[in-house]
């Protein structure tokens, strides 16, 4: 079978293990909005460039956006995603192959990995004030999700996120000097548009909406 029809043939048949799901791009997109219409969950399958006859593979990308943070103008939106390896603790950006034997077997993974461990993420954004307080006290560390605690639980709680990211961080000394060295610039010359290293417009973030460093 072509490389690409047999990727669009898993993908609705992943596709039909959530019917809460909206099919989208000939199963290619799974979308679904919380109950109050804002929040949006996206699973999404990309296909390998290199595919041909003998390796049809393919990586799944989940993604938490919020339509009332992209009209904000925080972060475009995105709340918190990745690839499907990394999320399910497996390896980082793994690729699953469909060729041949496989792809009974992958289909039946990739569906069972998504039911496991996506669902229930998408599950906790579904009511935002125990999320946040959950992420506070949990060991889910991602920069995004700091704007997504600033534009939903506001000031206070971005705060203590903040902190538990300094805390926790191995970049925790470079953070501080460049959030020290913020103090230094007029604030219309701070780019949050532009990334000096991991993590740069985050700090940058912080910074100019009052997010404060406890000593």
């Amino acid at each position: 079978m072509d490389p690409k029809k047999l990727c669009q043939e898993a993908w609705q048949e992943i596709a039909s293990h959530f019917p809460d799901f909206k099919v989208l791009s000939k199963g290619q997109k799974l979308k679904r909005v919380t109950k109050d219409n804002d929040i949006f969950f996206e699973i999404s399958f990309q296909a390998n460039r290199r595919n041909y006859k003998c390796s049809v593979e393919f990586i799944p990308h989940i993604g938490i956006y919020s339509k009332s943070m992209k009209k904000a103008g925080i972060n475009n939106g995105f709340i918190y995603g990745g690839d499907l390896g990394s999320l399910s603790s497996r390896k980082p950006y793994e690729w699953w192959q469909l060729a041949g034997a496989s792809y009974k077997y992958t289909v039946k993974e990739v569906s069972e990995l998504i039911k496991m461990h996506i669902i229930p993420i998408f599950d906790y954004f579904e009511d935002t004030q125990p999320n946040i307080d959950r992420i506070i006290s949990g060991s889910c560390m991602s920069d995004s999700l700091l704007y997504y605690m600033f534009y939903f639980g506001g000031k206070n709680k971005a705060q203590q996120y903040f902190n538990k990211i300094l805390k926790e961080n191995k970049l925790r000394n470079r953070y501080i000097s460049f959030y020290e060295s913020l103090k230094m610039l007029p604030p219309e010359n701070i780019n949050l548009n532009y990334s000096e290293f991991s993590g740069a417009i985050m700090i940058k973030f912080a910074y100019l909406n009052g997010i404060e460093i406890e000593k």
